[in-house]
């Protein structure tokens, strides 16, 4: 369950997410789990688990959209990037960055939710309005104001690049890509 959203379906196969859908409104799911995995999902999306440690159990998408999803992962919890920023990450344009958000299959998890347009405006959320983006946002201490993420919300691209670098090389060591 995920306060003000809704539930998180988590697809997985063996030990590893495939695919989560987000049940907007549905109720009756406790946080409580007898799930050593559920309760990783549930710390993580709460912010008591770093991405590294969800990595290893999540299938990527296959080239470019594992590494938009590596570069999504790369933004730290309370703060956003925008579609520029990973377009220039990934050598690639912000239009093509804002199509592979849509094809993660990981929302929240893969947190495409923290991806906005350049001016802070939020752009759009295939899973949902953007009101569930906003509330997203809101859930992890990021502002919407005047429909926009004002801009000391914004990961700096040094550090954005940094965390990619890592979660990169902790997943080619790893050979989840």
């Amino acid at each position: 369950m995920v306060k003000g959203i809704g539930v998180l379906e988590v697809c997985r196969y063996g030990n590893k997410i495939r695919e989560v859908r987000v049940r907007v409104g549905a109720d009756g799911v406790h946080e409580e789990s007898n799930d050593d995995f559920a309760d990783l999902i549930i710390n993580y999306v709460n912010g008591l688990v770093d991405a590294r440690e969800v990595l290893k159990y999540i299938s990527l998408g296959p080239g470019l959209l594992g590494l938009a999803q590596l570069a999504m992962l790369s933004i730290p919890r309370g703060r956003v990037a925008s579609y520029s920023q990973i377009a220039k990450l990934l050598n690639t344009s912000p239009r093509a960055i804002g199509r592979l958000a849509s094809a993660n299959k990981l929302p929240v998890i893969v947190p495409c939710h923290r991806v906005v347009r350049n001016d802070g405006s939020l752009g759009g959320y295939s899973f949902g309005s953007a009101e569930i983006k906003r509330a997203l946002l809101a859930m992890e201490g990021v502002p919407v104001v005047n429909n926009r993420v004002p801009r000391q919300y914004f990961v700096d691209y040094a550090t954005l690049m940094t965390n990619f670098r890592e979660l990169l090389k902790s997943v080619s060591e790893d050979e989840i890509i």
